[in-house]
């Protein structure tokens, strides 16, 4: 059985700065470029002076800092053990309004071989290290996880809402114009009603797996150091946002691949090569097959070179298999093109070697403008469904497989152990 409890969270000093938390906060650290860091950090008390260290700094001055600012009060402590509502208000691309809440507690960390939390995509060892070593200096969650779980009764989903109209703790708007707001629960009985609700279902990881895996060796290096009995530590968990995979605010975007590096040989010979495999449709521009593949069936990749004029959807052929993670656009892509004709390793892709993952046709079309690309393949998202069955046969898609909207911003809440 899941384990989910509450926890008395860290959190800005709302009497002295106020809920909204703006100038506090960040996306989570992996999707931070250096820009944009350096913005953020322009604010000498955001996160990222915490998440991502500043530079020429050990993750041990970020500990340091971190317990200034509870010195100083900055942050402060909720004494009381609750859950919390993490409600995020959004329009998807076809400019719906939707909303999206989940709720933030704390999990018990299982491995994998259990089956209670399943994990969908692989982890890069270099990034688990980072990750490592920022919770052994600081000793505790400055992010939280995001976890998806279904619940066909509805009744967690029935119990947020009866919630969400209160004041909230914390709010902010982020840049993306998504409007983020905190709500505490701390009566007992709802807390209890949550926690035996939660106890029976599985967890999948959406977002978070470094930081999962890393969570887990870290509660094994403790376990080994302090002697392991069946008494519960503050390292046996994790923070996590959780949201029901029938929420009707959950959108997953396509995360695009652009590579470098091709020669005009292999250019001028892909696509005869594809034709062996795949039905090839001429598409009249760039954005209109970036819209076909992400409206169209499974399996198929949109394959655009600039330099050829070339926009096709690559079909495959025949009938797709019924197991789902063969139909994704992302597998077909890796195994069949990126490695069987382009001559990608899986060492490459995990490395990014000549190859960039990117997220919306906006930032493709203008990345692909600068010309240091030869191709870009679009690709369809994945489902919530489909990811939720490729996870439970205990398979592990390609990296970048899904991109979860809005992401779960750091600094809002923090669990220190």
């Amino acid at each position: 059985m899941a384990k989910v409890k509450p926890f008395g969270a860290y959190h800005y000093n709302i009497s002295r700065f106020g809920k909204d938390v703006t100038r506090f906060v960040a996306p989570p650290y992996d999707v931070i470029d250096g820009v944009l860091e350096k913005s953020l950090k322009d604010d000498r008390l955001n996160i990222t002076h915490i998440t991502l260290g500043n530079e020429d700094d050990s993750y041990e001055v970020a500990a340091r800092r971190m317990c200034r600012w509870l010195h100083d009060e900055v942050l402060v402590h909720e004494k009381v053990d609750s859950f919390y509502v993490y409600e995020q208000t959004f329009q998807s691309p076809d400019k719906t309004p939707r909303v999206r809440s989940g709720i933030i507690g704390l999990v018990k960390l299982e491995d994998f071989s259990t089956g209670m939390v399943l994990p969908h995509e692989r982890t890069i060892p270099k990034h688990k290290a980072d990750r490592m070593e920022l919770l052994s200096a600081v000793k505790g969650n400055t992010e939280q996880i995001f976890m998806l779980y279904d619940d066909p009764s509805g009744k967690i989903e029935e119990m947020l809402q009866s919630v969400r109209k209160r004041e909230e703790l914390l709010r902010f708007l982020d840049s993306e114009g998504v409007h983020h707001r905190i709500i505490r629960i701390a009566e007992r009985d709802l807390i209890e009603k949550i926690s035996s609700a939660m106890a029976p279902l599985k967890l999948l990881i959406a977002d978070g797996h470094h930081r999962y895996e890393t969570s887990l060796e870290y509660r094994d290096r403790m376990r080994a150091k302090n002697g392991h009995t069946d008494e519960e530590k503050p390292y046996d968990f994790v923070m996590a946002t959780m949201v029901s995979f029938r929420n009707p605010g959950l959108v997953i975007y396509s995360t695009h691949r652009i590579v470098s590096g091709v020669d005009k040989g292999t250019l001028d010979s892909l696509q005869k090569s594809l034709r062996e495999d795949f039905d090839m449709i001429t598409v009249d521009s760039p954005e209109s097959l970036a819209d076909q593949i992400s409206q169209g069936p499974d399996g198929s990749i949109g394959v655009w070179i600039p330099s050829m004029s070339l926009t096709q959807i690559a079909k495959p052929k025949g009938d797709l298999p019924k197991d789902q993670m063969e139909r994704l656009s992302v597998q077909i892509l890796q195994e069949n093109v990126l490695k069987k004709r382009l001559g990608f390793t899986q060492e490459m892709l995990d490395k990014k070697v000549n190859i960039d993952y990117i997220k919306g046709t906006d930032t493709v079309m203008k990345i692909m403008s600068e010309g240091e690309h030869e191709i870009c393949f679009f690709v369809k998202p994945p489902s919530a469904d489909q990811v939720l069955a490729v996870a439970e046969t205990g398979r592990k898609m390609p990296q970048k497989s899904t991109y979860f909207f809005p992401k779960i911003w750091s600094g809002t809440l923090i669990y220190l152990q």
